[in-house]
């Protein structure tokens, strides 16, 4: 399966507004589903059904925003069975319901173009837990002449980001940063980088947007201390969608460090 993985992704995402399931796919594919499920998830490291609802999410997403189309129709020609499902999943994915997210796109993106460029800011999916927390450093490196606004760098649960980081950092004219406070557990190290831009809407739909990551796992406490290298690319056809609403992460941080 490992041989016909990118094939995969390349066809969940051309059919997912086609309310196709997991069991249609492996069987596409010439597996049962119960093989393709577990497949699928040791070598992605995110489940077949994450995958998909959320490239359903990012697609209704861009045609409510890019194309203006209204939340209700942009669900159901993602692929939505109902409006409920929708706003439920996008909520859980974004941190946002649709109605929030597209309203606050505005005002989210002057703060964030707001936000001091001359440091990083930390960000944490929850409190940091008492006990023994461990460290990373990690450098990005940029494709020659490429202009970047914000790049977000972030330790998560799973290698699709679409929840918040364990801990995370935005930086601004900084290519290196050492995480802190980083608790025992098994993470994916992930980065993507928005270009200088006067369109708000490139800070939100991120489909476009260098990325970058480490193809493996990193453990905690036997990785602590690494010296991480993150090379910034062009999207490939089958990297996941990138959900995670980057500007309201930052903005909160900023209320939460500037009260």
């Amino acid at each position: 399966m490992k041989e016909t993985m990118t094939a995969i992704l390349i066809y969940m995402k051309k059919h997912a507004p086609d309310e196709i399931t997991i069991e249609e796919i492996s069987a596409h594919f010439g597996y049962s589903k119960y093989h393709f499920s577990r497949e699928f998830k040791k070598l992605t490291g995110f489940s077949a059904a994450d995958y998909l609802s959320s490239i359903k999410i990012e697609q209704a997403k861009q045609d409510f925003l890019k194309k203006q189309h209204s939340i209700t129709d942009s669900s159901f020609d993602a692929g939505f069975s109902s409006l409920g499902t929708f706003s439920t999943t996008f909520t859980k994915k974004t941190g946002l319901s649709p109605r929030e997210y597209k309203n606050q796109v505005e005002s989210l993106y002057h703060l964030t173009k707001n936000y001091d460029d001359t440091t990083s800011t930390s960000y944490y999916a929850e409190e940091i837990q008492k006990g023994d927390t461990y460290q990373l450093s990690v450098t990005i490196h940029y494709p020659k002449s490429y202009q970047a606004s914000i790049t977000f760098v972030g330790l998560f649960n799973s290698s699709i980001p679409n929840h918040k980081p364990v801990v995370g950092t935005a930086l601004q004219k900084k290519i290196q940063h050492t995480f802190t406070h980083i608790p025992k557990g098994k993470y994916y190290l992930l980065a993507c980088s928005i270009e200088k831009t006067l369109n708000p809407l490139r800070y939100f739909v991120l489909d476009d947007c260098l990325r970058g990551k480490v193809d493996y796992p990193l453990l905690f406490p036997k990785d602590s201390a690494k010296e991480i290298d993150i090379y910034l690319r062009e999207p490939l056809p089958e990297d996941p969608p990138i959900l995670i609403n980057l500007p309201k992460l930052l903005t909160d941080t900023l209320k939460l460090r500037n009260p």
